[in-house]
């Protein structure tokens, strides 16, 4: 009897402790399933720690090759400039505003730089009316990281300073739990000082687990925008210098993806779907002038070069972890059967 209620209890605490963790670490291996051969999967982590591109409904793909729909480009700018609602209601106040000239059809270069610059953005001449696909949207959107538009960068727009970088001397690591959520909080010593980092930080070329970064070089850090609820700043980007980790020790460790948005209703999240699966023409021109398919697997970005083929049949965490405790509870009820 004592066997038997330990196994249930071990069971139980397995599902719930299964149900409960959640990646809050994000990097380019577990921010969207998609897009590890991407050209552009640095500018998207980026884009995504600043806000300027936002998951919606916690979707974990992001679609590098389909053609940029001018109806996310409302909300993603929208999201960017401060409009708050359901994604519903910051389309239309994109329009309203001015953001977008429409929420039909797919975006050009010109409807990216007047989203997001109110159309100061510098833009080929040729390329103003081309569409472009959301792998081309996030490589046009990385160069403003560091060329500022009216005097301000991309980070500057977001209300991001720059954070600290060098050589890691320590980390120090706390697991909290949170509304049912458990998942692990970091703090990293850099020239002789501690600095917390965010909740849910965007991280590139490093693992998730900061633990390991000790003797690893930041190359530059960005603080999240202030809050006057917040007890002090805290670091929410951080990019590790380039090949210090293998591709092992980058890739992300089992977890359920974190939803950036979920107070996104059911009704308004199956609509939103639906504007989003219209058909998408054969074909566009691309950033660096060439035509690409943007329904195939090219892998072609905006300088026309890319991987042939992109894999995006990765499974999602989650099946894993729903896999495993289907295979613990046969295990234990097959041996309970037996006593």
């Amino acid at each position: 009897m004592k066997r038997r209620t330990f196994l249930l209890s071990l069971l139980m605490i397995v599902c719930v402790g299964a149900a409960s963790v959640y990646a809050h670490v994000q990097n380019e291996n577990n921010l969207y399933s998609d897009i590890e051969y991407s050209e552009a999967k640095q500018e998207i982590v980026l884009l995504h720690g600043i806000k300027a591109i936002a998951r919606e409904g916690g979707a974990s793909v992001f679609k590098p090759l389909d053609l940029l729909a001018r109806s996310d480009l409302a909300y993603w700018a929208g999201n960017f400039r401060g409009l708050v609602g359901t994604p519903k209601d910051i389309r239309e106040a994109a329009l309203e505003q001015g953001l977008v000239a429409s929420l039909e059809g797919y975006a050009t270069y010109a409807d990216v730089s007047q989203a997001y610059f109110d159309g100061a953005a510098p833009v080929p001449e040729d390329l103003a009316e081309a569409m472009l696909s959301r792998e081309q949207f996030a490589l046009y959107m990385g160069t403003f990281f560091s060329e500022p538009v009216n005097g301000k960068t991309l980070f500057d727009m977001a209300g991001l300073d720059a954070g600290p970088d060098g050589i890691v001397e320590d980390v120090e690591k706390e697991h909290v739990t949170e509304g049912g959520n458990s998942y692990d909080v970091f703090r990293i010593k850099v020239g002789g000082q501690w600095y917390q980092v965010s909740n849910h930080p965007k991280i590139l070329n490093g693992p998730v687990d900061l633990t390991q970064w000790i003797d690893k070089r930041i190359e530059f850090s960005w603080y999240a925008a202030e809050s006057a609820e917040a007890d002090g700043r805290v670091l929410d980007i951080i990019k590790v210098g380039e090949a210090q980790f293998t591709e092992d020790e980058i890739a992300a460790e089992p977890g359920v993806s974190m939803i950036d948005d979920p107070g996104i209703d059911e009704a308004d999240r199956s609509n939103e779907e639906a504007s989003s699966s219209e058909e998408e023409p054969s074909s566009f021109i691309g950033f660096g002038g060439s035509t690409n398919t943007a329904s195939g697997n090219s892998g072609m970005d905006g300088a026309g070069s890319g991987p042939a083929e992109q894999d995006t049949s990765r499974p999602l965490p989650i099946i894993l972890i729903i896999g495993g405790i289907l295979l613990i509870a046969i295990v234990a009820w097959l041996f309970l059967k037996r006593k």
